[in-house]
């Protein structure tokens, strides 16, 4: 099996893991409920809870990830960074402040809480979760980010990543995500942020605060499941946020995720897909993780095959295009642990 084959495999079926061995997030933005670790020389943030229990694939003497048919692949779990031990002088510990993704990402989301979680909540999203379990705090301020950056910074953190839930329907987050850019700065680290999409003048916000990435995150690019499952949001507005955010930013430095494997149409996705990159836009195409506590909870893991064939997509359309992920600055697609797409990129 190929690598990229490989690491698909695995984000959408999850390794089983001793629970000690267990240390992903099991809420917050983004796929959480995984752990980090390198297979074949590939990083993946392989799901270990839910599903994942059931998985064919499961990790031997901590250095090999073994299938049912007894193959066997060299592999490296990414430990907790030393930072995590360390508070600030409120006491707070820095990991609930900000978290490493990957290798070398530092990710937090400023504003843990969103307006659309009581009434309208995307049904895959869990980031209130994380603030319940006690995992994290509502608020992070500018400040207490520098402090963890720097840490971080120590121990070879080199980008970062800013998301936050929605507070408001105006800047949709945007001044909190500028003022934190614009703190962060001082650390030299490039950084990724990740917005809904809002008016012009916020996204040059935040490229002005320092921003050198930006996301804008449409989830599914089929309109009658995005109402099913964003029922908060309007469709109709990524795509001119996406070409003022490429307009501003530039050239391979706007993405969007893109989730897979929860009834999309098909025709629309590739037809999707292909309309993003030929506006600029970095198609990261992830596998839909039911988590736990979100309304999509109980529903299947995405079909194995249905991945593939949109991950290939992304990675021969931006090739066909002139679209390069590998030249993004900061943020998810950089760190890449929870897409193929660039794994497949590698073999056009």
């Amino acid at each position: 099996m190929n690598v990229a084959d490989l690491k698909t495999e695995l984000l959408c079926r999850g390794v089983r893991l001793p629970e000690e061995l267990r240390t992903g997030r099991k809420g917050g933005a983004g796929p959480a409920g995984g752990r980090y670790m390198i297979v074949e020389n590939a990083l993946v943030n392989v799901p270990v809870y839910g599903n994942a229990l059931q998985s064919p694939f499961f990790v031997k003497e901590n250095t090999l990830l073994v299938d049912k048919h007894n193959n066997q692949y060299d592999i490296s779990l990414i430990e907790e960074p030393y930072f995590y031990t360390l508070r600030t002088k409120e006491g707070i510990p820095y990991k609930k402040i900000a978290l490493l993704h990957g290798i070398d990402c530092l990710a937090t989301t400023v504003y843990q809480k969103c307006i659309r979680w009581r009434k309208n909540p995307c049904s895959f999203c869990g980031i209130e979760l994380s603030l319940q379990y006690g995992g994290t705090i509502k608020k992070k301020t500018p400040e207490q980010l520098v402090e963890v950056a720097w840490a971080a910074k120590k121990e070879g953190a080199s980008h970062i990543t800013l998301t936050t839930g929605t507070p408001n329907e105006t800047d949709k987050g945007a001044a909190m995500l500028a003022a934190s850019a614009s703190a962060l700065t001082e650390t030299g680290l490039p950084i990724h942020v990740q917005i809904e999409p809002v008016e012009r003048k916020y996204v040059e916000q935040l490229k002005d605060a320092g921003a050198d990435t930006i996301g804008i995150h449409i989830e599914t690019l089929d309109e009658h499941l995005f109402k099913k499952v964003c029922p908060g949001k309007d469709f109709n507005l990524f795509e001119n946020a996406w070409k003022d955010a490429v307009d501003i930013y530039g050239e391979n430095q706007v993405s969007s995720y893109v989730l897979v494997g929860m009834g999309e149409d098909h025709n629309a996705t590739l037809s999707g897909i292909e309309k993003m990159v030929q506006m600029g836009v970095i198609p990261y195409v992830v596998p839909f993780r039911p988590l736990s506590g979100t309304v999509s909870e109980k529903w299947s893991p995405p079909p194995l095959k249905i991945v593939k064939t949109y991950a290939r997509h992304a990675a021969r359309t931006m090739k066909m295009y002139g679209i390069n992920p590998f030249k993004n600055k900061a943020g998810c697609v950089r760190c890449g642990a929870c897409s193929p797409v660039k794994d497949y990129l590698r073999t056009i």
